[in-house]
């Protein structure tokens, strides 16, 4: 059945405003399956995490947790030479679910990680303890499935040695 030119150019008017709209859609899935917007990523998480178990005196292992959302991991070698050498690898972004103040509803959610789909979230508990003679935060993960190892993982705030 042949259509007139009129009802052709009304369903043409008609079809881009539904792409606009599908293309729309489809944007917004696009960006929550990318964790693409504002996702909450409270500051008093945002640091960088000496973990304890992959650390040594000459070789410190660092979880980085930017408050951009930014999920990494850095490598501090004691050189006697050169110093200190960083090398530094993103794993993906992180956020916050929860409520801070109620420590059994709340998690550290890692939404992209090399060998995971989808979102990791775990407990955690947040204080602050002593070390070297100085009040540092505290942050143990809860359950933290790693290469080679499950478990809690304990991480304290690393204090730069340019900070005052």
């Amino acid at each position: 059945m042949k259509s007139s030119r009129t009802e052709r150019r009304a369903r043409a008017r008609l079809a881009v405003p539904f792409a606009a709209v599908v293309l729309t859609a489809n944007g917004c899935a696009v960006m929550h399956r990318l964790n693409v917007g504002v996702l909450p990523r409270p500051t008093v998480l945002a640091a960088e995490w000496i973990d304890l178990r992959h650390t040594t005196p000459g070789d410190t292992m660092l979880w980085v947790l930017r408050d951009d959302g930014y999920d990494g991991a850095a490598r501090l070698v004691a050189d006697p030479a050169a110093g200190e050498r960083r090398s530094e690898t993103r794993y993906g972004s992180w956020y916050f679910d929860g409520d801070l103040a109620d420590s059994t509803h709340r998690a550290i959610c890692f939404s992209k990680r090399i060998g995971r789909n989808g979102a990791t979230c775990l407990a955690f508990s947040l204080d602050t303890v002593s070390a070297d003679g100085a009040a540092r935060r505290r942050l143990i993960v809860r359950g933290y499935r790693g290469q080679h190892y499950t478990g809690d993982r304990e991480l304290i705030e690393r204090i730069s040695s340019s900070s005052p």
